[in-house]
């Protein structure tokens, strides 16, 4: 008549195994012992069949949501339960029915193994290190930075071409001298540097060029008229200043790098998570617009720049390239990004500049070449002018131009913009493309850089789900049970066992099949259930 028995109150676990103790045998007696209603030693052989007759008060028993007790006969081991009923029989004397508590009396008699692990808290947080998608809801994603480029057409100046294959200053027509940056373009270029915020005088000196072509009867050599950014050629050596013709036909071919710090992107303005798999995407991410609807978003963790002795640098890195063209063409591509030097499938294209073709029949040559970019109201001063410009060739008057008489083309945008809308607008992969006349007019021509996230009400969820329940692993490795300050979350596969041990089979599947679900594994029974503690790594 020597087992004993605890009743014990106040017991934080539950018997779903959702919150469990790391507590060895000696640590969870202790811890019944401290939250003791009554206790008794004189007990014959206890056996764990599920009931215990034992002779406390009713009132006792009912304070209590947890017993402990111990059987001599089997190696002095204690046994731990959950107190499901109790039933009054009489003066001191109940029937309690309880079920063992696998977890906390067999703790400390099972060892842990690799096994597929399905998702846990981590040993280590380092950013990046951690990437597997989570599929959690991010919301409406917002720029938490925002930089607008300065290397592409971002200037107050741009270039206005005209492809022709006379040359008015020395009345000569030569063919096919013009350059494609560096290969045969088939016509020369003349260019003239267009000042935003004051053309007039510029617009009179190129009505006056186009005057003399028209006077020579060289009209028909007109080609094309067109707008280039600042970027396209080097002002001096470039452009003869007296004649507006590109020497040679060549111009700059752009070339830049663009730089970004990752742990630049790595904050978050008005939120600092604990959880660092919110700094990759797709909570956190750079994206790139070229301000037309079409877009690339690019993964921080993703980039792979190296110092010249091979180590990681904190470098995001772009190229920048362009050649002066019709329309210009002009993009942008990330260096060391996804393992590749320059990656080219992951550029972007600049939206293209206005194009004003020309023939004898400036009308349906500028229609057919236009209708597809200009919607209505889109024509402003600067491309009004040089649709000016066409009108006023066709007049021969380059006076036209100077009274700011807007001709044909003007009264026709309205017309336009139904053809646009009924019949000639393109499909596009993102957004819309051809609105580069327009982005042109404001000046917005140009890549724009967002830092992307969530807003701060899902970022706050997320993190609360990565603090509560750890990252998606999926892979073979060791549960992690203790690597944490109060609290580890482990889930295995449904198939799979966490370890092994001197425990009889029915208790470790029990422990098994608790870990298959998912529990959250406890290092101090005060804190159980307070998720706002810290759970630094240990």
């Amino acid at each position: 008549m020597n087992s004993q028995i605890i009743l014990v109150k106040n017991i934080g676990m539950d018997k779903n195994y959702t919150n469990v103790l790391n507590y060895t045998e000696s640590q969870m007696l202790a811890l019944c012992r401290a939250n003791a209603v009554a206790s008794a030693d004189n007990y014959s052989f206890l056996r764990p069949t599920g009931t215990i007759f034992a002779g406390f008060t009713y009132a006792q028993c009912l304070q209590a949501n947890y017993i402990a007790f111990q059987n001599p006969d089997y190696s002095n081991k204690w046994f731990f339960a959950f107190i499901d009923d109790i039933i009054y029989k009489s003066d001191k004397n109940v029937e309690i029915k309880f079920t063992i508590d696998a977890w906390s009396t067999w703790f400390d008699k099972w060892t842990r193994k690799k096994c597929f692990i399905v998702r846990q808290h981590v040993n280590d947080d380092t950013v990046g290190l951690h990437t597997i998608p989570e599929n959690l809801d991010v919301g409406q994603l917002i720029a938490d930075k925002v930089e607008n480029d300065t290397e592409m057409g971002a200037e107050s100046y741009y270039y206005f071409v005209i492809a022709c294959n006379y040359d008015p200053s020395n009345e000569t027509r030569n063919v096919g001298v013009g350059m494609y940056a560096e290969y045969p373009q088939g016509s020369m270029w003349f260019a003239w540097l267009v000042n935003r915020n004051n053309y007039a005088d510029t617009i009179n000196s190129i009505s006056q060029w186009v005057y003399d072509v028209t006077q020579q009867r060289h009209a028909d050599d007109i080609s094309t008229m067109f707008a280039l950014p600042y970027q396209a050629f080097n002002l001096v050596g470039d452009i003869d200043e007296t004649t507006h013709k590109v020497i040679n036909g060549k111009g700059r071919k752009l070339d830049s790098i663009k730089t970004f710090s990752k742990s630049t992107y790595r904050t978050f303005t008005d939120f600092k998570p604990k959880n660092n798999k919110l700094f990759v995407y797709p909570y956190s991410f750079m994206r790139i617009t070229n301000n037309l609807g079409s877009y690339n978003d690019y993964k921080i963790e993703d980039f792979n720049e190296t110092d010249i002795d091979n180590n990681p640098t904190d470098n995001m890195s772009f190229n920048l390239i362009g050649v002066p063209c019709l329309g210009y063409s002009g993009k942008i591509r990330p260096k060391y990004y996804q393992g590749l030097t320059n990656n080219e499938d992951e550029s972007l294209q600049l939206g293209k500049y206005p194009t004003l073709s020309w023939s004898t029949d400036a009308f349906t040559n500028w229609l057919t070449q236009n209708a597809v970019n200009l919607t209505v109201g889109a024509v402003t001063n600067v491309v009004g002018s040089a649709i000016s410009i066409g009108a006023g060739i066709a007049t021969a008057n380059p006076m036209a131009v100077a009274s700011g008489i807007i001709s044909v083309s003007s009264g026709i945008a309205g017309t336009i913009g139904a053809i646009n809308q009924a019949s000639m607008m393109p499909n596009t992969a993102q957004g819309n493309a051809n609105a580069g006349d327009v982005s042109f007019v404001f000046n917005i021509n140009r890549f724009k850089y967002l830092h992307m996230r969530p807003k701060k009400e899902y970022l706050q969820i997320i993190d609360d789900y990565f603090t509560r329940f750890g990252y998606k692993i999926n892979k073979l490795e060791m549960p992690n049970i203790t690597g944490r300050q109060n609290w580890n979350y482990v889930e295995i596969g449904g198939s799979e066992e966490i370890g092994f041990g001197d425990v009889p089979s029915k208790f470790m599947e029990t422990i098994n099949n608790a870990c298959r679900r998912g529990v959250t594994i406890w290092h101090n029974h005060a804190n159980i259930g307070n998720y706002n503690l810290e759970n630094a790594i240990v």
